[in-house]
């Protein structure tokens, strides 16, 4: 690889060069010589200052660089480069033909599996405990009228896999920091289950009448 051509991109894209900037990039993407070299860069590219975690990355930095490196990780059970599909899901999103290649899973599916491929990995159990929060609030932003899973009203189902999920988000809460939302989140949960199960009892006896 010949990473003077991606400086002069960085430069090129800074200055407002639009169509040298895309030539570099073009360039630089064309110099790279095995799939070793972009697992190399792309891992330094990712763990530096240069990439803001949560921004979109070029497309065609992204395509032929990056995805294939994290990809070729991902089929080997690479922990740290599951992590990084999950971290670069915007840029997932918005390549169909990408996002197959991994099933179509989403930033929390492809955290949860390397929370699993990793346990003691402190980064994944942050952007996890992230991700499932902001779900919990989701879910619960419409309570007292109910309780949501998706765009729906939770299912009997989907209220207990809302408790299971509960009792994950707690193993990776080991500092209890989250410790009082959750409850109130499974109390409210508990709450609708009971309101649903009435209902459908109800629904049941005038069936059979």
């Amino acid at each position: 690889m010949k990473l003077e051509y991606y400086k002069e991109y960085l430069h090129c894209k800074t200055v407002g060069l639009r169509s040298q900037a895309k030539q570099n990039l073009e360039w630089f993407i064309a110099s790279f010589a095995s799939i070793t070299e972009k697992q190399q860069w792309t891992r330094q590219f990712l763990e530096t200052q240069e990439y803001e975690y949560g921004n979109k990355i070029s497309y065609e930095l992204y395509q032929e660089v990056v995805f294939p490196a994290l990809f070729r990780g991902y089929q080997n059970r690479d922990p740290w480069s599951v992590l990084w599909l999950a971290r670069t899901a915007p840029n997932l999103y918005k390549a169909k033909h990408l996002h197959e290649q991994i099933n179509f899973k989403t930033d929390y599916e492809l955290l949860k599996e390397s929370y699993l491929l990793d346990r003691s990995n402190a980064d994944v159990h942050k952007d996890l405990l992230s991700v499932q929060i902001r779900w919990l609030q989701y879910c619960i932003h419409e309570y007292p009228t109910g309780i949501l899973y998706g765009v729906n009203g939770a299912t009997i189902d989907e209220c207990h896999e809302i408790l299971s999920e509960i009792e994950f988000i707690r193993e990776l809460d080991v500092e209890k920091i989250q410790d009082k939302f959750l409850n109130e989140v499974q109390s409210k949960v508990l709450e609708y289950l009971i309101r649903l199960k009435k209902r459908q009892t109800s629904k049941n006896l005038h069936e059979h009448e």
